[in-house]
């Protein structure tokens, strides 16, 4: 594969197929995470939960999710994206499997919170990430935003589908459906077509031309050590407002669709609403991408959070279902990017080969927020029997979020942010 990458420079550059198969992966981790909320009431139903223990477990997954993100990402730096993707993938349809043969709450708690969370830690945003990273430096906020538009498209259609299975199959059985699907889908993609970056196959990131032979035989390598990354304000900057969108889409992941039917919506116009927010976001998050390359960044990222706003709204106060889409269809554009652009500027700031290690860092900030959120969600619902009050927290806390945003100073970075490594052409382990 690498010869023939070499002998074919005109055609599409390889870059753009692993782009292509990491985005696939995201949508459906990504997609089957947020599918829980369709669940929810069956589940609590047949093992006797309320909702604020079955948003427990829920929580405790998310946080475990974040908490193994430092480790998925230096995993990634050490030994590449393919092998941890694929172990990932084998990890989180076991877990699916499994969790619709459980019986019991700790059950549950091993299952889907623990297993299922390293599974998906391993196939999701920062591994996806790390390997943009290596690919693209010029179109890097495009391709970071493929990611964020599919794990949009994978709420799009794994939300409805779930609801669908729940209701056709049973909720025992739609799980081990999502886990078997997705393992066929994932597992060969990833072991025929990802590799760990571009110099393994002779290229160059952004399919540029390769440097002339009479150049030194090193590589500068884009690196900063962790302590370095916590000193700088950047870091904590982009980490709370990681915290902040974590809240608000585990809040619409776990009780979207609950609280939707609780206002009189059918299931599958619940599910559909939802799926509908993640359509639209697609669209969003490439044009934000696409904007990003061109003006920077940063002003694109506290766009999304004030744009999230809509759907929120959109979402809580409307009771008419053409205009629950609507209303669904222009807040899902606000839905998507702010991943896509913390990990583009995680890769600017601290340089391309840190993205497994800071970005996993800053993604546990955005898990616990998602844990804060899905918990909450559910122990306020039970002490005042609506979602009122925890919507309108997840309205203040994007609010901060675009103020943090505004607050990052990308041109900060920190000191000895390249090394030179003789003689390899890059520091991770992993053939073609």
């Amino acid at each position: 594969m690498g010869t023939a990458a070499r002998a074919a420079p005109a055609g599409m550059f390889y870059g753009y197929w692993v782009v292509l198969v990491l985005a696939l992966t995201v949508l459906l981790s990504q997609g089957i995470r947020f599918a829980i909320g369709p669940f929810l009431k069956p589940v609590s139903a047949e093992l006797g939960l309320d909702r604020g223990t079955f948003s427990l477990v829920v929580s405790l997954g998310l946080f475990l999710f974040g908490a193994f993100m430092p480790l998925v990402g230096r995993l990634v730096d050490r030994f590449g994206p393919r092998l941890v993707c694929s172990v990932g993938a084998v990890a989180m349809a076991a877990s699916l499997v499994l969790t619709g043969l459980m019986t019991s709450l700790w059950q549950f708690l091993l299952y889907y919170a623990v297993i299922g969370s390293l599974g998906v830690a391993a196939t999701g945003h920062v591994a996806g990430s790390v390997a943009i990273a290596r690919w693209f430096v010029r179109r890097r906020g495009l391709a970071m935003s493929a990611l964020g538009a599919a794990g949009m498209a994978g709420i799009a259609l794994l939300v409805p589908v779930a609801m669908w299975l729940i209701l056709r199959f049973g909720w025992r059985a739609a799980f081990v459906i999502l886990g078997l699907g997705s393992l066929a889908v994932m597992l060969p993609l990833m072991l025929l077509v990802l590799r760990d970056g571009p110099e393994r196959l002779g290229l160059q990131p952004d399919g540029d031309p390769a440097p002339p032979a009479t150049a030194p035989a090193a590589t500068v390598i884009e690196r900063t050590a962790t302590m370095d990354a916590l000193r700088l304000p950047s870091f904590w900057l982009l980490s709370a407002g990681l915290f902040n969108c974590g809240f608000s889409m585990s809040l619409l992941s776990a009780h979207g669709v609950p609280m939707l039917t609780d206002h009189g919506f059918h299931p599958m116009t619940a599910s559909s609403a939802i799926g509908f927010l993640g359509m639209t976001a697609i669209g969003g998050g490439l044009l934000r991408g696409f904007i990003s390359d061109r003006w920077g960044h940063k002003p694109v990222l506290p766009s999304v959070y004030l744009l999230r706003l809509f759907a929120f709204g959109a979402l809580f106060f409307v009771r008419d279902p053409a205009a629950l889409m609507v209303g669904a269809a222009i807040g899902g554009v606000g839905l998507s990017g702010s991943l896509a652009m913390t990990s583009a500027l995680t890769s600017e700031i601290f340089g391309r080969y840190s993205v497994g290690s800071i970005f996993g860092l800053i993604f546990l900030a955005h898990q616990a927020g998602a844990a804060l959120g899905s918990w909450l969600g559910g122990v306020l619902f039970d002490l005042t029997g609506g979602y009122g009050l925890v919507f309108l927290i997840a309205v203040a806390l994007l609010l901060l979020a675009a103020g943090l945003s505004v607050a990052i100073n990308e041109r900060v970075r920190p000191p000895c942010r390249t090394v030179m490594l003789p003689g390899q052409p890059y520091p991770v382990a992993g053939g073609r």
